[in-house]
């Protein structure tokens, strides 16, 4: 058996204890996550408070607030006090960057490795920070350039898109586009529904006052409340 003077194996320096050694990225986990985070709300609301922020990340005021300066500081994002939030061109290019490998992943973890598509979004989120864009763009290619993740949201953030939330489609025959919301319980909701992606239904009638929306799906009749009429987007038939 060699000695242990003789052994010249080592182990890669991204393996090691510690994070003095972990492979090189432009940002920090962390700030990725925040970067993905505003990204996702400044689709909602044209400015992003610091408590919209706190709240979605599930951090302290003060913690979002210390974050933020960080970020300006690196030229990701425009932060005017009581004014509000958004991310910088490039904070947007990386956060597009972010989006294209969290989908790419989704695809390739439900039509590949086969788990279900109600419950990749957590995993996915973990994984778009440890693997490279090159990387990507490998996987991309392998699984086919895919067009849509499985909630149907364009893989390409810049796509052009014609669907709207279904709060705001008229009454009629709908087919749902996308899910915006991808906890694994909403999904599975949706799911138990019959409203995944390509699905077709009728919206028969609603209620404006607690924004009730009356679906037909199949030969069921279904009332859905506002998350469901904010989070799942829609086409007219």
């Amino acid at each position: 058996m060699a000695s242990k003077e003789t052994i010249s194996l080592r182990v890669p320096a991204s393996c090691r204890p510690g994070d003095e050694h972990k492979t090189q990225r432009a940002f920090s986990e962390s700030v990725e996550e925040y970067i993905d985070g505003i990204y996702r709300l400044q689709n909602e609301v044209d400015r992003v408070s610091t408590g919209e922020v706190a709240t979605y990340m599930y951090v302290s005021a003060g913690s979002a607030t210390t974050m933020i300066k960080k970020m300006a500081e690196l030229g990701l994002v425009n932060h005017t006090p009581y004014q509000g939030i958004r991310l910088t061109e490039f904070g947007e290019k990386v956060a597009k960057q972010l989006t294209r490998a969290h989908r790419i992943l989704e695809v390739f973890l439900v039509d590949h490795l086969g788990l279900p598509w109600n419950d990749v979004h957590e995993l996915a989120c973990k994984l778009e920070h440890y693997i490279s864009e090159d990387i990507i763009d490998r996987i991309d290619a392998k699984i086919g350039h895919p067009e849509f993740c499985p909630h149907g949201n364009p893989v390409n953030a810049d796509d052009p898109d014609p669907s709207i939330r279904l709060e705001a489609a008229r009454l009629g025959r709908l087919r749902v586009r996308k899910i915006t919301d991808e906890r694994i319980e909403f999904l599975q909701y949706l799911e138990d529904l019959g409203l995944k992606p390509g699905a077709e239904f009728e919206a028969v009638g609603g209620t404006p006052i607690d924004s009730l929306i009356h679906l037909k799906i199949g030969d069921r009749d279904v009332t859905v409340g506002r998350e469901v009429g904010r989070h799942l987007w829609v086409v007219p038939i």
